[in-house]
C-alpha cells in the first residue's frame, strides 16, 4: 500500500483496492459524477461578505492548462492540446470608517509632479546612497568595509521606511470562471460579471487589478461603465520594467556584467523568462555600480556631479544606477506595503518606457497614473492596503502576483482531469475552492493542517562576484581605453553616439497615438553580439593567414640557403664515401 502511494500512475489501482476493502463506497466513474453534480450546486456568491466598511477587490488573470500527454500518432507533426479561462478572484478588506480614512489621507497627500522626477523619488535615491555610504564606512586612508551584500544593503534600506498596510489578510473568493481573455468582448464580458455578483450601490464602484493586456482591453469598458475602475497589476509592470532596463543597456555591457556574476543562460535573461531570476541579477548589478561608483568618487576626492562631468562612462552607469533605483523602490513599495515608495517610483520611471519601445506600457502605465492622481478615494485605499499579505507578516505581494503564485497555482493543483471544452473546464474551475474545502476536512480531522508558508530559503550569497564586478568596473573607468576591458567588449553603443541618445533620452513628451515611436536607442541582442564575435574570429583568421602568408615570401631566401646547405651535405657525404 505504501508503494502504490508513492507511484502516482498507480492511483487507479489503489482505489480498486480500497473499494474491494470496503474502504469508499463507490467507483471513481461515480465520483467523476458526484463531483459534477457538486461542481453544478455551488454557488461562489454565496461566500461574499456585505458591509459599508468592506472594500471589494476583483483580480482576473489568463490561466491555461496543457494536456499531460500526447494523442496517439506522430508526436512529431502534433502539439500537446491545451484550454484557457479567466481565472476571476474577489478579495475583501473589512477597512475602518471610510470618512475619516479619506479625511486623514487628504491632508497627508501632496501632489507631486505626474511624470518623471519629484521630489518624493529624488529623496528615496538620496535615502539609497546614503545606505551605500555608510556600508562602506570610508576612513582617512581609503579604506572601507566590504564585508557586506545585497541583502544588508536591502535591509539597511528598510529601516528608514515604516512597513504598512497593518491588515489582517483578506477574504478570497474563487468566483465564475470566463472566456479566455483574447479579446475585447470577452474581457468586458468578465468585467461585467462583478458588477452582477456584487450589490453595487448608485455612487459606488469595484476596483479591478488585470495585468497590461487585459487592463488595455478593459480601458473601454470603464469608459461607458462607471461601476468599474481598472488599476494595472505591479508585479507584471515590474516584470516589465526589468526588460526595459535591460533593452535600454543591452548595448552599453549589461550581458557582460551578467556573465561575470556567474549568469549561464543569457538568453533567459534577454527574455525575463524567470521573474526571480532576472530580478536578482539586475539587483545585484545595481548593487555593484553603486558601489563602483562611490569607491571611484571617493577615491578622486571629487563630487559625484563633477565626476559625471568629465567621465562619460561614469555617466552611462551612473543613469543606470540612478534609473534601477526607481525600479527597488517599487519593488520595496510592493513587498513593504508603502504605496508613495511604490506609486512615485513608478511616476519617475514611467519616461523611460517609450524609450525601450513599450508602446502598450506607455498607454497603460499613463492612463493608470492618471485615473490614480485623479480618484482620492482609491489613494485612500490604496494607501491603506497598497498589497496583500496572505503568509508571512510583514511580507507582502502584488495583487496580481497574489493571482498568480496562489490563485493560479492552487487552481493548477486542485483541478482533475483537464477538459478540453470550454464550459466543462469554467465549471470545474468555479467548484475548486469547494472542493479543496471537503479534502482539508478529512486532513485536518486525522493529520491536522500543514498549509502553511515555507520558511525562509538559504540563498546562496554572492559576495564575492559582486566584488569581483565592483574592482572590474573600477579598472575600466580608471582606463583610458575601457572598451579594451572585458566589461565593455563588443559594446557598440559606447561612442558619442550612443552616449548622447542616453543621457537626452529621459525627457517627458506628449503621447503620439499614430505610427510606432521609435526608440531613442539602439538595442543590441545576444543574436548581435554572436553575430559581431564570429566576425571577429573571421577577422582575426584572416589576418592570420594574411600574416602567414607574408612570413612565407620573406623566407624565400633562406629557404635556399637551406638548400644549398643540404646540398653541400650530400657533397661531403659523397666525398666520405669515396675515401
Amino acid at each position: 500500500m505504501a508503494s502504490l502511494c508513492r507511484k502516482p500512475k498507480l492511483l487507479s489501482s489503489l482505489q480498486g483496492i480500497l473499494k474491494i476493502v470496503n474502504i469508499t463506497s463507490h467507483t471513481q466513474r461515480h465520483e467523476r459524477n458526484l463531483e459534477k453534480i457538486r461542481a453544478l450546486l455551488v454557488d461562489p456568491t454565496s461566500q461574499i461578505l456585505h458591509g459599508e466598511t468592506i472594500w471589494n477587490l476583483g483580480i482576473i488573470d489568463n490561466i491555461d492548462f496543457k494536456e499531460t500527454t500526447f494523442g496517439y500518432g506522430n508526436i512529431f507533426d502534433a502539439i500537446r492540446g491545451n484550454s484557457h479561462a479567466t481565472l476571476r478572484m474577489l478579495f475583501q478588506y473589512q477597512l475602518p470608517e471610510l470618512p475619516e480614512i479619506l479625511e486623514v489621507q487628504e491632508i497627508i497627500h501632496n501632489q507631486q509632479q505626474l511624470f518623471g522626477q519629484n521630489s518624493f523619488s529624488q529623496k528615496t535615491f538620496h535615502t539609497f546612497n546614503l545606505v551605500f555610504e555608510k556600508l562602506l564606512a570610508f576612513s582617512e586612508n581609503f579604506t572601507y568595509q566590504s564585508d557586506f551584500d545585497e541583502s544588508d544593503i536591502r535591509n539597511q534600506i528598510m529601516t528608514y521606511f515604516k512597513v504598512g498596510c497593518n491588515f489582517s489578510p483578506p477574504n478570497v473568493i474563487i468566483l465564475n470562471a470566463g472566456d479566455p481573455p483574447s479579446s475585447d468582448s470577452a474581457v468586458h464580458k468578465c468585467l461585467k460579471m462583478y458588477e452582477n455578483e456584487i450589490s453595487i450601490g448608485n455612487n459606488d464602484y469595484i476596483n479591478v487589478v488585470a495585468d497590461e493586456a487585459i487592463f488595455r482591453r478593459g480601458i473601454s469598458f470603464c469608459k461607458t461603465n462607471n461601476k468599474i475602475k481598472m488599476i494595472l497589476g505591479q508585479w507584471h509592470t515590474s516584470k516589465d520594467i526589468m526588460s526595459t532596463l535591460i533593452t535600454i543597456f543591452s548595448g552599453y555591457g549589461i550581458f557582460n556584467m551578467a556573465g561575470i556574476l556567474g549568469v549561464r543562460f543569457l538568453d533567459k535573461l534577454e527574455k525575463g523568462v524567470d521573474f526571480r531570476a532576472t530580478s536578482k541579477v539586475l539587483e545585484l548589478i545595481w548593487v555593484a555600480v553603486g558601489l563602483a561608483i562611490h569607491l571611484y568618487a571617493k577615491k578622486k576626492e571629487q563630487s559625484l556631479n563633477d565626476i559625471l562631468e568629465e567621465n562619460k562612462l561614469i555617466k552611462i552607469w551612473y543613469l543606470y544606477f540612478q534609473w534601477a533605483s526607481y525600479w527597488r523602490a517599487h519593488w520595496f513599495g510592493i513587498r513593504w506595503g508603502i504605496f508613495d515608495l511604490q506609486h512615485e517610483s513608478l511616476k519617475a520611471f514611467s519616461p523611460l518606457f517609450p524609450i525601450a519601445g513599450k508602446s502598450n506600457y506607455v498607454r497603460s502605465v499613463t492612463h493608470h497614473i492618471y485615473c490614480i492622481e485623479n480618484n482620492s478615494r482609491l489613494r485612500a485605499m490604496l494607501r491603506v492596503v497598497p498589497s496583500v499579505n496572505l503568509t508571512n507578516p510583514g511580507h507582502f505581494f502584488a495583487y496580481d502576483e497574489a493571482l498568480e503564485i496562489f490563485g493560479v497555482k492552487f487552481v493548477k493543483q486542485n483541478v482533475t482531469r483537464i477538459p478540453t471544452d470550454s464550459e466543462e473546464l469554467k465549471l470545474k474551475i468555479k467548484a475548486t475552492q469547494l472542493e479543496k474545502e471537503r479534502t482539508d476536512m478529512l486532513i485536518c480531522d486525522y493529520i491536522g493542517d500543514y498549509v502553511q508558508s515555507s520558511k525562509p530559503h538559504n540563498i546562496q550569497s554572492r559576495k564575492e562576484k559582486i566584488w569581483e564586478l565592483v574592482h572590474q568596473l573600477i579598472n575600466a573607468f580608471e582606463s583610458e581605453n575601457p572598451l579594451k576591458n572585458p566589461i565593455f567588449e563588443l559594446c557598440n553603443n559606447l561612442n558619442n553616439k550612443g552616449i548622447d541618445q542616453l543621457v537626452a533620452a529621459y525627457e517627458i513628451e506628449n503621447y503620439t497615438t499614430v505610427g510606432r515611436r521609435a526608440r531613442n536607442i539602439t538595442r543590441i541582442t545576444l543574436a548581435d553580439i554572436a553575430k559581431m564575435k564570429k566576425e571577429r574570429k573571421i577577422e582575426e583568421r584572416e589576418e592570420k593567414e594574411k600574416a602567414k602568408k607574408s612570413g612565407r615570401g620573406r623566407g624565400r631566401g633562406r629557404g635556399k640557403g637551406k638548400g644549398r646547405r643540404r646540398e653541400r651535405g650530400r657533397g661531403s657525404g659523397d666525398e666520405e664515401a669515396t675515401t
